[in-house]
């Protein structure tokens, strides 16, 4: 009796074992599992972060580079249908605030038809073509046939570069009884003004020379090759020194143009990478060059300023004394700037729907449905364009300001649920970061919703970079930076670059200084003058 008891003891004893092994056997596959499982999410998230990147590796390397966006597409993706009804575009009274309202059209920009138009300020040169004096008699009656009118034919013709000498001859006066002793002496007359003392080269050469490198962005070893091929050699490292020298020459017009560009409550800024060859080494180095446009009043007068580095004392040493409204992009180089009392910064709806645009590879649905709504600001906001600022203001706020409301809220909504490796949670959270700037354009009719004015204006400098490629010194930067200002203020107000350079390089040494602000492009004025480029009228 005892020997089975102690036998069903042993045998309980030993299953208790079994289980307590089964069970600490089946808790470390769970551990296992659940480390397999994390470790299988992560690699997941990389993979989606590497198949990101390389997709926006393949579409810059191969695919369009324009983030327009139209909503229609979405009506090609079943998933991305359902995004359509989402109540992210509704607020808390449960109505859509947009609803009834129509969507601006868009009107297509038509190119015209028919044959070139040729303008009438051009000079007409007459070719007379006439028959041979035999077939001038009638045949019939043989008496010689009367002119009755003439079929003109006008067609565009092009001469390439013309070169010419100007000779200037001046005759020298003398007294009649010099030679008794009379110390009068020899009198001529002067030379005209020039930039550059006993140069060459005279001023609408040297206009020629900076208008073709910063306008139309050739090198100077280019236009070497132009001048050769009308049997003219002029060195590219003389074409450079007369570009640095003409520069310094009008220096004090560059601080007027700054002054004039800051006189404004409404500015817009950016920058970009101008590389600056180091001597010596042979290679260069980032350099930077900031954009300045004046956005009230018109016309929008453009400055540039030439840093060796991007530190954010640079924007805060240009704008020491400003105050207005200044519309950026989220470059934390800026933060310190808008700290200052009476500076207030303008987000970049641009920038903004940029993430979004990138995300749609990724979160296809969140990312169209916000790029839907931004697409309805700028809908809105082509049709406020020709408005004055107070009926522009009043108009956002029954249409924008609803859709930018609706927008933020559906963010708040979205970014808790979103990974934070994912591409769309960067897109929500520089939203959520630039929330009160992204809303300031709202509050001033002279605002824009985004920074495109100073996009467009540093265009140029990527055309010239793909051009000159570069620099040759921080001295060449600041002549860079005056020139690209100046050509960008000239096509603002629609002023012949070539003619504003030819005219300031003849009045600039002479000019008085407390009227430099004549000599801008908004309020130029070419004085008249005759063929020897003397004033005939001032």
């Amino acid at each position: 009796m005892v020997s089975s008891l102690q036998e069903a003891q042993e045998a309980i004893a030993s299953r208790d074992a079994v289980i307590t092994v089964q069970g600490e056997t089946i808790a470390t596959l769970r551990g296992q599992v659940e480390v397999l499982d994390e470790s299988l999410k992560t690699a997941l998230a990389n993979i989606e972060k590497q198949q990101y990147q390389l997709e926006q590796y393949v579409k810059r390397l191969r695919g369009h580079t324009s983030e327009r966006y139209c909503p229609d597409q979405i009506l090609f993706d079943p998933l991305l249908l359902q995004s359509l009804p989402s109540p992210a575009a509704v607020e808390e009274t449960g109505e859509d605030p947009t609803a009834d309202e129509p969507m601006p059209r868009r009107h297509k920009k038509r190119t015209p038809h028919g044959r070139l138009p040729i303008p009438d300020h051009l000079e007409r040169v007459v070719i007379e073509l006439d028959i041979d004096e035999s077939e001038r008699i009638c045949p019939r009656t043989g008496e010689p046939m009367v002119v009755i009118g003439y079929e003109e034919s006008e067609k565009l013709e092009y001469l390439p570069c013309r070169l010419f000498v100007n000779l200037y001859r001046r005759p020298k006066y003398a007294s009649p009884d010099r030679l008794k002793g009379n110390d009068v002496g020899v009198v001529t007359a002067p030379m005209p003004d020039h930039p550059i003392p006993k140069c060459k080269a005279d001023c609408g050469l040297i206009a020629n020379v900076v208008v073709s490198k910063f306008t139309d962005h050739q090198p100077f070893y280019r236009q070497d090759g132009i001048f050769e091929r009308e049997s003219v050699r002029i060195a590219r490292s003389t074409l450079d020194g007369w570009a640095l020298s003409a520069a310094e020459a009008i220096l004090p017009l560059g601080e007027e143009l700054k002054k004039a560009v800051l006189d404004t409550e409404v500015l817009f800024t950016d920058d970009s990478v101008i590389p600056l060859l180091e001597h010596g080494r042979g290679k260069t180095r980032k350099a930077r060059l900031w954009v300045y446009v004046r956005g009230d009043p018109q016309p929008p007068l453009t400055a540039y300023d030439f840093t060796l580095d991007r530190c954010k004392g640079r924007p805060l040493e240009y704008l020491e004394n400003y105050q207005g409204h200044v519309h950026a992009d989220a470059y934390s180089g800026y933060e310190e700037l808008f700290t200052k009392d009476g500076l207030d910064e303008v987000g970049c709806w641009c920038h903004a729907r940029r993430g979004f645009d990138e995300a749609l590879t990724s979160r296809p649905r969140e990312a169209s449905e916000i790029l839907a709504m931004i697409r309805r600001i700028y809908d809105f906001e082509r049709t406020f364009r020709d408005l004055r600022a107070e009926v522009r203001h009043e108009q956002r706020q029954t249409t924008v300001r609803p859709v930018v409301n609706a927008i933020f809220k559906r963010v708040e909504d979205m970014h808790p649920t979103i990974l934070p490796a994912e591409p769309l949670r960067k897109a929500l959270g520089y939203v959520l970061n630039q929330r009160d700037a992204l809303r300031r354009f709202l509050e001033d009719g002279r605002l824009e919703a985004d920074n495109n004015t100073a996009e467009n204006a540093i265009r140029p400098l990527a055309l010239g970079r793909k051009n000159w490629l570069f620099v040759g010194s921080e001295r060449g930067g600041r002549a860079a930076a005056l020139y690209l200002g100046l050509i960008q203020s000239c096509k603002a107000c629609n002023v012949n670059p070539w003619a504003y350079f030819d005219d300031i390089f003849r009045r600039i040494m002479s000019h008085p200084v407390h009227r430099l602000r004549e000599l801008l492009p908004d309020q130029w004025r070419p004085l008249e003058r005759d063929s020897r480029g003397l004033i005939l009228h001032s």
